[in-house]
Formats: structure tokens, sequence, C-alpha cells
């Protein structure tokens, strides 16, 4: 049988004190304030083993350094008269943690505790003004502990940071396991630091410049770029989810190959893709940024993540060309992209541009991704084996028309695509990842031309057109 208990874990770090939100908190607390649907999406989770041979101590002691390092991690958050938000940064204090010991002879599986603790806190949410932003879970065998489990507030991470979370805390409990010291800590702003740089006229500065090219993008865009092409399905919005070893092997060379970064390609893919829905001469993408460019903010755990609209040309008449346009944009809006939003949200109300698309490539942002071995592209038509498919979920309404988002881990890509089936039929969501996997394949060592791209979207359509019918795909 499972025992449940809980424990404390303290921290200790003598700095008390309050700021402003930063732009990127104040974003989230927004949406929390704002809408009703937020819960799960404001609570991001991840797991993790533990090596072999710590001891309960080792690993809790790991705990309070990292929340030492990390103020995000030991900040409450406030309400103030105005409906705004401030954070308070704590000096010392407690975390409770939970920890299950099951004995060997225990029938339940790992996966189900695991899945149970994650399940649990992200229903949870959390209470800001009461409780610390993150839970950790300790799973034991027989009193070894084994997995860590943890749940951190959208408030205070951002998915970057909750990926820098898990390779620092790893590295942390293997130094232990090895009979070394906790690697030193990365330079990193903290949140409350980064609220007063906001505060400052450069940051004011920031704000204007960003309107001034959201109203640039604004001219270009016009309302029939995403036209509906169906009859809706019930409920209206569909998103698919395609995972792919090769493609995350296949898009390091194909971005060398085109001299570029692995986030512009795949924009370039989407953007390939998008041709082949909208039939229009540009697109509106609307690109999630980490603003992760400063060095002193790499390691920064907090809400860094800003979208800005931007709008492609897809005119180009070769996939090279679609890439040099991808590049340009994506450093426009890098450029651009750390402002507040509540200073520009009014100009794209007024426009009505808060629908269209949205690109978010957090796979590229993965801390210490390795390099992988080259593979011909046999062996990377082979790996499309293991790839699979989902409809992980489905919606009445979501904030853009069309979401691609790139996640996963190091050596398995996650591509998804939350669209309108309105724009996007449930067969064409399928057809679209597909060619998206299948283009990137071919990319890493050949030039495909955008005809091609739109050919083999094409066949995978009229090969999905049964999950047109109105029948739940699933």
């Amino acid at each position: 049988m499972i025992t449940a208990y809980t424990t404390d874990v303290e921290f200790h770090s003598g700095r008390t004190r309050s700021a402003p939100l930063t732009w990127g908190q104040e974003m989230i607390w927004d949406l929390i304030r704002d809408r009703d649907d937020t819960r799960t999406y404001a609570v991001l989770t991840r797991w993790m083993p533990i090596p072999l041979l710590l001891s309960v101590g080792d690993v809790l002691e790991s705990l309070g350094e990292l929340l030492r390092r990390h103020e995000a991690l030991r900040t409450m958050y406030h309400p103030t008269a105005t409906g705004d938000g401030v954070q308070e940064v704590l000096g010392s204090g407690t975390l409770p943690v939970e920890m299950f010991d099951r004995p060997a002879d225990d029938p339940t599986d790992y996966t189900s505790i695991i899945t149970d603790c994650l399940v649990r806190a992200s229903e949870a949410g959390f209470d800001h003004e009461k409780e610390l932003p993150i839970r950790f879970s300790v799973i034991l065998q027989d009193g070894i502990p084994i997995l860590l489990a943890f749940a951190v507030s959208h408030l205070s991470a951002d998915f970057t940071s909750a990926e820098l979370l898990v390779a620092e805390l790893g590295a942390m409990l293997q130094a232990r396991a090895d009979g070394r010291g906790w690697p030193p800590p990365r330079q990193a702003r903290q949140p409350a630091d980064l609220a007063a740089m906001e505060a400052r006229p450069e940051g004011q500065l920031r704000n204007v410049e960003a309107a001034r090219f959201i109203r640039q993008q604004l001219a270009r865009a016009h309302p029939d770029m995403l036209p509906a092409r169906a009859t809706p399905a019930t409920p209206r919005f569909f998103r698919g989810q395609l995972e792919s070893s090769a493609v995350a092997v296949a898009v390091g060379p194909a971005a060398r190959r085109y001299r570029t970064s692995t986030s512009v390609l795949l924009l370039a893919v989407t953007s390939a893709l998008m041709r082949c829905v909208t039939r229009a001469r540009a697109c509106p993408i609307d690109l999630m940024l980490s603003n992760r460019a400063d060095p002193a903010l790499a390691g920064t755990v907090c809400n860094l993540s800003q979208g800005i609209l931007t709008v492609i040309d897809l005119t180009p008449d070769s996939f090279a060309g679609l890439v040099a346009r991808c590049a340009e944009i994506t450093a426009e809006a890098r450029k651009y992209g750390w402002h507040r939003k509540r200073v520009v949200q009014g100009i794209l109300d007024t426009a009505g541009a808060d629908r269209g698309c949205q690109f978010n490539d957090i796979w590229s942002q993965l801390p210490g991704r390795p390099s992988r071995p080259s593979a011909t592209v046999t062996e990377l038509r082979a790996m499309t084996g293991s790839t699979s498919f989902s409809w992980p979920e489905q919606a009445p309404e979501k904030g853009k028309d069309v979401f691609m988002g790139v996640r996963g881990t190091a050596e398995r890509m996650h591509l998804s695509l939350f669209a309108d089936t309105a724009l996007l039929p449930p067969g064409d969501i399928r057809a679209f990842l597909d060619t998206f996997e299948r283009t990137a394949i071919e990319l890493a060592y050949a030039d495909v031309p955008l005809e091609q791209i739109a050919g083999w979207f094409a066949e995978a359509s009229a090969r999905y057109a049964h999950l047109n019918d109105g029948a739940d795909p699933r």
C-alpha cells in the first residue's frame, strides 16, 4: 500500500522585496483574471527521474537550493485596488512537498502515480495570494527517491523556464549522486529587476516602437487572408498532434543547409503550408517569442513569452526565398516583441486583429539540446514508422484561428496544430501535420519546390477526407 505524507523544504535567501509585475507576468495575470478557462493553461507540469542512491535529504536540500536561486519560485502575487498585480518575493520560508512511498510489492505502476500527481496539480491551480507558485511531489520505493514531479504557475514560469528548471534540477541531483557540489547557478536576471528595467524610459520606448511596428503590420493585413473553406465541425476547433523523431533529427541539417536557425526553418515550413490554405499573398502570424536573446535573460525563470503580430509574405517562388522572408520577419519580431501587451491591445482590438494565426516554437529553445547524429534521407524516412498522431483536444472557441505549436524533447518533436475547422477541416489538420513531417525530412538533403509541398498537402488532404464527415476523429 502506498504511504502518502507531506514534509517541508526550507529556503533562505535573505532578500525580501515587492515589485510590479513584469510585462510577461502581467499578460498571464490578465488572462487568469479575465477568463474562466485558464485553470489548466495557467499551470505547467513536468516530471523527471531521480538518480539512484540519493537520500530524501539530498533531494529536499536540492529543492531548497532551487528556490533560493530563483525568486520567481518564492513569490506570491497580490491584487491591487485597481485590479493590477504586485509580486512579493519571500526571503525565507517553507514549502510543503508531497511524498508517495510505494513498496516494492505494490502493483501500482509509477506512470499512474506520476499522472495522478500532475493531473491533480493542474486541476487545483494556485492561490497566488496564499501559496508559493510551485509544488513538488517525490515518488519513493521503500524510502528511496525514484521520481520527481512539479507543477509551476504560468505567472512565474513560461515553457522555456520549465525546461530550465528540469535541466538545472537534474544537474544538481546528479552532482549530489556523483559526490560533487551543486553546479553554480547560471547568470540570470530576477523578475523584480526585470520589472524595474521595464519601468524606465527605455522600457517605455520599447512600447512606442512595438506599437509602430504593429501598425505597419496591420497596414499589410486584410480580412480575407484566412477565408472559411468548409462547414465547421462541432465543437468548432480541433487540435491534432503529431509526434515525430524524424523531424527532430531532420530540422538541424535542414536549417544548416539554408544557413538559418531551426526556429526560422520551422516557421518557413509552416508558412509554406499556409500557402496551401490561404491562397493569399501574405499571412498574419502572431509570433510567440521567448525574449531570451539578452544573455542576462537566458537562464531567467520567469514568464518572458510575448507575442507580436507579423505579416509574412508568401509570394517567394522558392523555399529558400520563403526562408529569407521568415528570417527577416523573425528578426523584426525579436526586436519589437518585448513590450507591454496592454499598450498595444487597443490597437489590435480596434483593427479586429486578435484572430489570425499564431506560431510558438518552444522546441528550439530547449536548454542543452544536444546535436543529433546525422542520418541519411532513407533512415529519416524509415524513422516515420515510429511517428504517432492523436487528437488531444477539441473546443467550441479559441483565441486564434490557427495555432501552430512546436514542443517535445530533443529526441522527439511534438507538432501541434489547433485550428478552426471552418478554415482547416479535421482531414486537412491531419494532412497539414503529415506534410510538415514529409517536408522537413526532404529539406534535410535537398531543396523542395513550393509546388511539390502543395502537391503533397493535396494528396494527404484527399487521403484524410473521410475525417471531415462529422464523426469524432478519435
